[in-house]
């Protein structure tokens, strides 16, 4: 089964977290800092740390301090992804239907981090994942969908997320973001539509396309084949 709790904020978590940061992040780690631009004006600033042990032309660990920096040129946000990937694909300045700003970005591998830039207030999500009915310990965290880009839509207020499951096909995730600060209920994968025992090999990859006028269009990178999903698919599938 799949496990869409929030642990972030648990103990154990936390531990983990730390832990990791201990190890990475230290002077002698330090290696290049690249500026991307985001919207409105922001830089996202992110400096990788690599960790590397006995000689070892290889890192152990990787990791990466980014920073959102305004265009007055003062730092809004530090923070630390504890992951070997950087994410700025993922990492984005959106206007929300509410008319206000708002950061997404990554800490970990799974989940994701939202600040709304008016007031400073945050959620961080990491689900716990999926794990097997005979483990004596639960994996920390556990495998979960991997979201490597983010595509809001203020028609709606749904977002597609690509990504995948690890070593899985290319795939697409549906987000309700009514609530941007609000943790999600559960995470669904447009494969649970199309394919959902993924039999058809020419469905392996799908890929975001756009939004228009509220309706999500996809598609399979193999045949070139779109899909197109309305609100009201989209309401009906998060309820299934």
């Amino acid at each position: 089964m799949t496990s869409f709790e929030n642990i972030y904020d648990t103990e154990k978590y936390q531990k983990h977290r730390q832990e990791y940061i201990s190890r990475v992040f230290l002077p002698q780690n330090k290696r290049e800092t690249e500026k991307l631009p985001l919207e409105a004006g922001f830089i996202l600033e992110s400096t990788e740390y690599a960790a590397y042990e006995n000689g070892s032309e290889h890192p152990r660990l990787t990791a990466y301090e980014q920073a959102l920096v305004s265009p007055d040129k003062s730092v809004v946000l530090r923070w630390q992804l504890c992951d070997d990937h950087d994410f700025t694909s993922f990492t984005q300045i959106f206007t929300h239907s509410d008319g206000r700003l708002y950061l997404i970005y990554k800490e970990d591998l799974y989940g994701y981090s939202v600040l709304r830039l008016s007031d400073r207030k945050e959620l961080h999500y990491v689900p716990l994942g999926y794990y097997p009915d005979n483990a004596e310990e639960l994996p920390y965290p556990g495998e979960s969908f991997i979201m490597t880009d983010f595509h809001y839509c203020h028609e709606n207020n749904f977002a597609a997320a690509g990504g995948c499951f690890w070593a899985a096909p290319y795939d697409t995730a549906v987000l309700d973001f009514s609530d941007p600060l609000s943790s999600p209920d559960r995470i669904r994968t447009i494969h649970d539509i199309i394919d959902p025992n993924y039999e058809n090999d020419d469905l392996e990859d799908i890929d975001f396309k756009e939004w228009q006028n509220g309706h999500l269009i996809l598609e399979a990178d193999t045949i070139k084949e779109q899909f197109r999903f309305s609100t009201d698919d989209l309401k009906k599938f998060m309820m299934i």
